[in-house]
């Protein structure tokens, strides 16, 4: 067990090291924010607490959609540890003005909508920058490793977050959460300014900026096996996505809780999510038969997400919520390391943005979609709806095809 801990990337690298600390701190502030916010919609917006929910998260992730693209190929031309630094600027400010509303009893719904609009719209450079570090700041032998142990990034803030938010939100209110979301992108923006490698663009001469971009879409578009994967991706997303929203309704509306059960069900989720990545952070991030691998985990989440359909009961319902959450940790571990191994590291930026805009694309369809249905309708019947098709999509996965070394390692 030593020696594991001693040759894993974050035991190796220091830069690597640096880079997961600050992603960790800042994205538990994030944590904190989507709980705050969801339970400050839920309880302030009235009886259409449900659509604006949808609204609201939809908001953001429409900026992933709309500027992704840009930003990957910006990234791909740019110098990555100052573009996560402006990124972290540029939040910390936009967070901190929302803390500012908020203590002083100004913030509306309106505001909300365009601050988190906005606050969104610096994801995507910054996610682009460190998908296209890791190889810079590790190595080809600790690439997978790499991968599934940024990948848990999500899943252990998320533990951490979802497991203090609803003790931050009750000692210190909504505009203290939000202050403390903002001093996270600080402490992050810190030690990323810490990252000493040279995480500029490696060539001497750059094509036009639209050039290059259109370069990279055409690489994805003429690799069938990529393209169809990335599309699974977006799928995926569609019908697993609105767990997102369904979580605080399912608190709100089917079993009566109060903010603490919010965080039990996020942090049982979360800890699914992060056990299952970093169990393949030490197996080297990938495995043999990638897209079986796939099939199963699509599998494992689609059964207990119908679970959630049936039962009022809290604590088997937080038992369906790990199962959940370590199938789709599981899940992006194998399949992100894929695409880590198999796209060239020049292509990388524009790849990673692109498939977080296709991925995210879905996001503000389905939120708004799952939020009418639970409001029109109910929250048992989005459940039921979305279980469903995620397990005839884990069907179709087994024939889709497939990238060749993805099931050779």
């Amino acid at each position: 067990m030593k020696k594991a801990l001693v040759n894993h990337p974050l035991g190796v690298y220091p830069d690597f090291r640096r880079l997961f600390a600050g992603r960790i701190i800042s994205a538990v502030g994030d944590k904190f924010f989507a709980i705050t916010i969801a339970w400050w919609v839920l309880s302030g917006a009235g009886e259409h607490g449900k659509f604006h929910l949808g609204m609201i998260m939809a908001m953001t992730f429409l900026p992933v959609v709309l500027f992704g693209p840009f930003f990957g190929a910006l990234v791909d031309r740019s110098d990555k540890r100052l573009s996560m630094l402006w990124a972290d600027a540029a939040r910390l400010t936009l967070v901190f003005t929302l803390a500012l509303l908020t203590w002083s009893d100004r913030l509306e719904l309106w505001m909300l909508y365009g601050l988190c609009f906005m606050i969104a719209g610096f994801g995507p450079m910054f996610e682009a920058s460190v998908a296209s570090s890791l190889l810079r700041l590790t190595s080809e032998e600790h690439l997978g490793a790499a991968t599934a142990a940024d990948s848990s990034v999500m899943q252990l803030s998320n533990v951490f977050g979802s497991a203090l938010g609803s003790i931050f939100l009750a000692v210190l209110g909504a505009a203290g959460a939000f202050f403390f979301n903002s001093l996270t992108y600080a402490l992050s923006f810190i030690v990323v300014w810490l990252i000493v490698s040279d995480l500029r663009p490696r060539r001497g001469e750059q094509a036009p900026y639209f050039d290059e971009l259109k370069a990279g879409l055409r690489y994805i578009a003429g690799n069938r096996p990529l393209l169809v994967l990335l599309l699974s991706f977006a799928a995926l997303n569609f019908f697993v996505g609105p767990i997102l929203i369904l979580i605080p309704m399912i608190v709100k509306f089917v079993i009566n809780g109060s903010v603490k059960w919010l965080a039990i069900f996020e942090t049982f989720f979360a800890a699914g999510s992060a056990l299952a990545a970093i169990v393949l952070s030490f197996r080297g991030g990938g495995c043999r038969r990638v897209y079986h691998w796939f099939f199963a985990s699509l599998l494992a989440m689609g059964l207990p997400f119908l679970g959630l359909y049936f039962t009022t009961d809290r604590w088997l319902i937080c038992g369906l919520l790990f199962v959940m959450g370590t199938a789709l940790g599981a899940g992006n571990a194998v399949v992100l390391t894929l695409f880590q191994r198999t796209v060239p590291e020049e292509m990388k930026g524009r790849f990673f943005s692109v498939l977080t805009t296709v991925s995210y694309a879905v996001l503000p369809l389905t939120f708004m979609l799952n939020g009418l249905l639970a409001e029109s309708r109910s929250v048992g019947f989005s459940l039921l709806m979305n279980s469903c098709a995620l397990l005839a999509l884990s069907s179709l996965v087994l024939f889709i095809p497939r990238l060749e070394y993805g099931e050779t390692e």
